[in-house]
C-alpha cells in the first residue's frame, strides 16, 4: 500500500472509537468484561473504577494491543471489586465444612453426647436434626462438607436429615451402620441386649452389619428389630426382597405426622414440606419413591441415562436399584459412573458399593449373573483395595477394611484377616467392626 492509502487508512481509523480499531479477538474480550462491570456496577452500587473504564472504550488513538490490556485491565479490577464479597462466599461455601451446635450452644470437642443432663438436640448447618433421648449416650465421630457420621452408644436418637444433593449420613448404633437419604426416623440401641431398633417415619435408609441376609434397606412405615443375641428375631413388617415393588398407598386426607412414636426423643416443630414438587432422582429417592426412579429411567432409556445422565443421578439411580434389588442395574449404574467421572468422590464411593455387591455377604448378585461365593469374594476384596487406594479419607473406609476383614475370614485366609483385623482396632477402635476385628486378634 503506498504512503496516500495508508495515510488515508489513519484518518479513517481515526474518527472511530479506538474500541472498534481493535481486532475481533479484542473487542470480544472487552465487551464481555464491559458487560459484567454493567451488571456489577448495577448490583454493588457506584464503582470508581467504572469512569475510567468508560473513557477508555471511548478513548480515541493509535489502535493495538497496549489500549485492550489497560481496557481489560481496568474493568477487571472494578469487576473484583465489586464481585469480591460474592465470589468469596461463592468459594467458601464449595468448600465449607458443616458445623451444629447442641442445645444452640458450641459443642465438646471431643464430639460427646450425653441426655444425663437433658436431651442434646444437635442442629447441624444444612438443616439436619439429630435428638438423643434422655440418658442416651453418643458422639459424632466425624464431620465434613456432605454429612458427618454419629455414633449412638446406647438409648435412642430422633433423627431428620435434610434433602442436600451428594449428602452422606452415617449413624452407627453397636456393629450396624445406617445410611440415609434425606429421611426422618428414630433408631434405638441397647447395649445390654445387643439390639437395634429402628422406626421409619419418611424416605429411605440401608442398614449393614453382622447380618445373615447382608443390607436390608427400609422404606417409610417400616420397622426393624434385631439382636446380637438371637439373630432369628431379626424382622421387618414388610418383605426384604419384593419381587415386585408393592403399590403406592393411597393419599392421606392430611398430610402425615412426623411426631415420633410415643417415648421417643422429640425435635421442635418446623416445616419440612417442600415449597415445590422436585422433579430431581436425588428428591425422588429421599421420599422413598426408589421404584419410581428405576421406572423414570427405563422409560428414558437406560442406555441413554447411562451415557448422558449426571453424576449425581448416576448415585441416585445406582441407590435407587440397590433397594428395588437390580443388582444388575445398580451395577450398571456404578461402572457408568466409574467410566464418565473417574476421579470424582462418587467414583471412590462407586468402587465401595461395587464391592457390596459382589460380596458373598453383601447384598448379592442377581439371578441372571450369580457369581460363585469364591468368584464374589475375589472381586469383592478387588473393588475393597480400590475404594481404600481412591478414598484413603472416604466415608466408607471403616467399612471398606471391615468388610475386607470379613471377606478374608469367610474364605479362610485367617491370618490375612487377622493383620486387617489388627489395623482395623489401631486405625477405627470404636468401629462398627471393631467386636468382629478383637475375636479374630484373640483367636489362637
Amino acid at each position: 500500500m503506498d504512503w496516500m492509502g495508508r495515510k488515508g487508512e489513519m484518518d479513517r481509523n481515526e474518527s472511530q472509537p479506538g474500541r472498534d480499531r481493535l481486532d475481533p479477538g479484542a473487542r470480544g474480550l472487552v465487551g464481555l468484561i464491559a458487560a459484567e462491570a454493567t451488571r456489577a456496577a448495577a448490583e454493588a452500587g457506584p464503582i470508581p473504577f467504572a469512569p475510567l473504564a468508560a473513557r477508555l472504550t471511548r478513548r480515541r488513538g493509535r489502535p493495538g494491543v497496549v489500549l485492550a490490556l489497560a481496557g481489560c485491565c481496568a474493568i477487571a479490577a472494578a469487576v473484583g471489586l465489586a464481585g469480591w464479597p460474592r465470589l468469596r462466599a461463592i468459594g467458601s461455601a464449595a468448600n465449607e465444612v458443616l458445623t451444629y451446635t447442641v442445645n444452640g450452644r458450641t459443642p465438646s470437642p471431643t464430639g460427646a453426647l450425653s441426655g444425663a443432663d437433658g436431651a442434646p438436640i444437635l442442629s447441624f448447618s444444612d438443616g439436619t436434626r439429630v435428638a438423643l433421648g434422655p440418658r442416651a449416650r453418643g458422639r459424632v465421630v466425624e464431620i465434613g462438607r456432605h454429612g458427618a457420621r454419629v455414633a449412638l452408644d446406647e438409648g435412642r436418637a430422633r433423627v431428620e436429615v435434610a434433602h442436600r444433593p451428594g449428602a452422606q449420613w452415617l449413624f452407627e448404633a453397636g456393629p450396624f451402620l445406617i445410611k440415609v437419604h434425606g429421611t426422618a426416623f428414630t433408631f434405638g440401641w441397647n447395649a445390654v441386649d445387643a439390639r437395634l431398633h429402628l422406626m421409619m417415619d419418611s424416605g429411605i435408609v440401608s442398614v449393614t452389619g453382622p447380618l445373615s441376609g447382608g443390607e436390608i434397606f427400609l422404606r417409610a412405615g417400616q420397622t426393624f428389630s434385631v439382636s446380637l443375641n438371637d439373630r432369628a428375631t431379626a424382622k421387618s413388617d414388610a418383605p426384604a426382597s419384593p419381587a415386585v415393588p408393592a403399590p403406592a398407598p393411597a393419599p392421606p386426607a392430611a398430610p402425615p405426622s412426623l411426631a415420633p412414636p410415643a417415648g421417643s426423643p422429640s425435635l421442635p416443630p418446623r416445616s419440612i414440606g417442600r415449597a415445590t414438587p422436585s422433579v430431581s432422582w436425588a428428591a425422588e429417592l429421599a421420599e422413598g419413591r426408589a421404584a419410581a426412579v428405576v421406572a423414570d429411567a427405563e422409560r428414558r432409556g437406560l442406555s441413554r441415562v447411562l451415557d448422558s445422565n449426571s453424576s449425581e443421578d448416576l448415585a441416585a439411580l445406582a441407590d435407587a436399584s440397590r433397594f428395588e434389588r437390580n443388582d444388575r442395574l445398580a451395577r450398571r449404574a456404578l461402572l457408568a459412573q466409574r467410566r464418565r467421572f473417574p476421579r470424582s468422590a462418587r467414583a471412590g464411593e462407586a468402587s465401595f458399593l461395587l464391592g457390596r455387591l459382589d460380596d458373598p455377604a453383601g447384598a448379592g448378585a442377581d439371578s441372571a449373573s450369580q457369581l460363585t461365593s469364591e468368584a464374589g469374594a475375589r472381586r469383592a476384596l478387588e473393588w475393597y483395595d480400590r475404594y481404600l487406594q481412591e478414598s484413603p479419607q472416604g466415608a466408607f473406609v471403616s467399612e471398606a477394611l471391615g468388610r475386607k476383614m470379613m471377606v478374608l475370614e469367610q474364605t479362610h485366609r485367617q491370618a490375612e484377616a487377622t493383620a486387617i483385623a489388627a489395623d482395623y482396632l489401631r486405625r477405627f477402635p470404636a468401629g462398627t467392626y471393631a467386636h468382629a476385628a478383637r475375636a479374630l486378634v484373640r483367636a489362637p
